[in-house]
């Protein structure tokens, strides 16, 4: 769910001290970027699922990065399904939890 060697790299590139900063910062962004998903459509919801798949890929969280990349090639393909937004929420809540427990 969580790559902690991207971890490890962003720890070393901010330091430790700024590092929960930067999470801190990052979970509010990431967390309004998907609340406006909810009523999004067409190329909002395409550009609000590529923000997200790569800033979670940049802050170490594989799984919702994965999850957002699913919904954004669905959709490129044309497909009718609706976009799991609550899968995508899941999967960056226990990556929040997890990051916090294990960054202290």
């Amino acid at each position: 769910m969580i790559d902690w060697d991207r971890i490890s790299e962003l720890q070393d590139e901010v330091g430790e001290e700024d590092f929960a900063e930067v999470l801190e910062m990052f979970f509010a962004e990431v967390d309004e970027t998907l609340d406006g998903l909810g009523s999004a459509s067409g190329d909002a919801l395409m550009g609000g699922l590529h923000f997200l798949k790569g800033a979670a890929l940049n802050i170490g969280m594989a799984r919702v990065s994965a999850l957002c990349q699913s919904a954004e090639a669905t959709l490129k393909a044309g497909g009718n399904a609706p976009v799991d937004l609550a899968a995508i929420r899941d999967a960056l809540e226990a990556s929040q939890t997890e990051l916090r427990a294990m960054t202290g």
